[in-house]
């Protein structure tokens, strides 16, 4: 009953910053720490602390690696609520980094589409909230990651 709670209110909570960034073009802070704080709660109740720590180290590891290719100009600055917004998407989505990254392949690629397209430019040359495809992608990683071969590690 409590992880149907916790699943229930981790959707609740990636749906309500999803739709704050499609209609604000802004994150909310307060939503994505509970949505945080759901999914390690989870992670804890599942796997322990040890399941915890190396959500958290590679999701640290990850957002260096991006702040990196941004300060060497491999890639375009990520707008300013989007920095919290990946580590939590990276955090739920450490124990299925291949899930994460296809679903938010597909699903980025046909935000950028429909967004170039309701605002009439070239194809793939608007920007668009970041929110709504990674949490998808990363909520559809953290519910199958028991599914995955191997389980938690």
């Amino acid at each position: 009953m409590i992880f149907a709670v916790g699943y229930g209110l981790l959707v609740v909570a990636a749906v309500r910053v999803a739709w704050v960034d499609c209609r604000r073009l802004e994150i909310e802070y307060e939503t994505l720490a509970v949505l945080a704080g759901v999914a390690l709660a989870l992670t804890w109740a599942e796997g322990g602390f040890e399941a915890v720590g190396r959500a958290l180290g590679m999701a640290a590891v990850a957002v260096a690696i991006l702040a990196v290719m941004v300060r060497l100009a491999m890639i375009r600055r990520p707008g300013g609520g989007d920095w919290p917004l990946l580590a939590c998407c990276l955090v739920m989505a450490a124990e299925a980094g291949m899930v994460f990254v296809a679903v938010l392949a597909v699903a980025g690629l046909a935000s950028a589409g429909i967004y170039s397209r309701t605002r009439r430019r070239p194809f793939w040359r608007s920007r668009f909230p970041l929110a709504p495809p990674a949490l998808l992608a990363a909520v559809t990683a953290f519910v199958v990651r028991q599914d995955m071969p191997g389980g938690l590690w």
